[in-house]
């Protein structure tokens, strides 16, 4: 195949468990393994909460590159899983990258604490 590929050492970071408000980072190296430059068109993440970053400019065969993915766990209590989805030019199409955070709530914020109340309530009905 000419078509370029995105080959990545890992598709899934745990951050473990965090408290509720820091930020943290994590670099997904690729690798294209094709014979033509790898484009990416768009990274998207599936919240606010997490923000990718990627290269925009075309990945020529045999270089690697990096998706950062940013997540912001302020609001974002409890266990959380998210994804970024990246299109490009690859024989794939779209690829997945996914990050999960144990998030400790903040004892600050009554709201979380009353929102976290409520949906024990809902579960017994």
């Amino acid at each position: 195949s000419e078509l370029p590929t995105m080959d990545f050492d890992d598709t899934t970071h745990n951050f473990g468990n965090m408290q509720e408000g820091e930020v943290v980072t994590y670099d997904f190296d690729f690798k294209n393994n094709g014979k033509t430059p790898l484009i990416i068109s768009s990274a998207k993440g599936s919240c606010g909460c997490t923000a990718p970053d990627f290269p925009h400019d075309p990945v020529k065969p045999g270089e690697t590159g990096k998706i950062t993915v940013k997540f912001n766990s302020a609001g974002k209590p409890n266990h959380q899983e998210k994804s970024v989805t990246i299109v490009t030019n690859s024989a794939k199409g779209t690829h997945m990258l996914y990050i999960k955070a144990d998030v400790t709530p903040s004892k600050a914020d009554p709201n979380v604490i009353s929102t976290t109340l409520n949906t024990e309530t809902h579960k017994q009905y």
